[in-house]
């Protein structure tokens, strides 16, 4: 499947990727011209260790998406652009989309840490979700411990998502590029996909949703 994803997807999980091998929350994002072209990526480094490349590291708005909108300059015509990110964003990153002109918001996976996660995102693979979430709880257990908060409740609203932890393992996640941990638990990735479609259909339908991906269609 990752010959098939999305350029700007693929490249945001490989961010997310990034800040979890140096230890941050495992989420990127990437800016996307009207052409589908990269004009501005970021990680989260809020919780990187200071003195790096960007300007917002070890600072409590490092999130990837607002990295993304640092890396592009004060002069660039955001409309017609897409930020796509690996989890919803928050508020203050949804805002700062708002405020800066970013046409649209694309989303691949509710954020795991949110009171009110939301619905999964339409028009993404259900593959990529659990990726991403994989990817995001491996590194808050890794930050904050197996029995951080976090992962307790998501064992109650993400039961796919760490059966998943345990199977494919946190070290199995460090290898250099993403390609190389996807390759080996993939068959995993794909249970527990399968798995998360069939509790979600059973599901009551939830609420609107505040913020919502308008699909991968570029």
């Amino acid at each position: 499947m990752c010959h098939e994803a999305h350029g700007a997807l693929l490249r945001c999980l490989e961010l997310a990727h990034e800040s979890f091998l140096a230890g941050g929350l495992p989420v990127g994002s990437v800016i996307t011209d009207g052409h589908g072209q990269r004009v501005g990526e970021g990680r989260n480094r809020a919780y990187d260790p200071a003195g790096g490349s960007d300007r917002l590291q070890r600072t409590p708005i490092a999130h990837a998406e607002m990295n993304a909108l640092a890396a592009v300059s004060t002069g660039t015509d955001l409309d017609g652009m897409a930020l796509w990110s690996s989890h919803r964003p928050c508020l203050m990153c949804a805002a700062a989309c708002q405020f800066t002109g970013v046409s649209r918001v694309i989303f691949i996976a509710p954020d795991p840490s949110a009171d009110d996660s939301g619905e999964d995102p339409a028009g993404i693979e259900t593959e990529w979700v659990v990726v991403a979430n994989l990817l995001f709880l491996s590194g808050v257990a890794a930050y904050s411990g197996p029995s951080a908060p976090m992962i307790l409740r998501a064992r109650q609203r993400e039961p796919e998502i760490t059966g998943l932890m345990q199977a494919v393992g946190d070290r199995a996640l460090r290898q250099a590029a993403l390609r190389d941990c996807l390759a080996p638990a993939w068959p995993a990735v794909r249970a527990a996909a399968r798995e998360r479609r069939q509790r979600l259909a059973q599901a009551p339908s939830p609420g609107p949703s505040a913020l919502r991906s308008t699909g991968p269609a570029e």
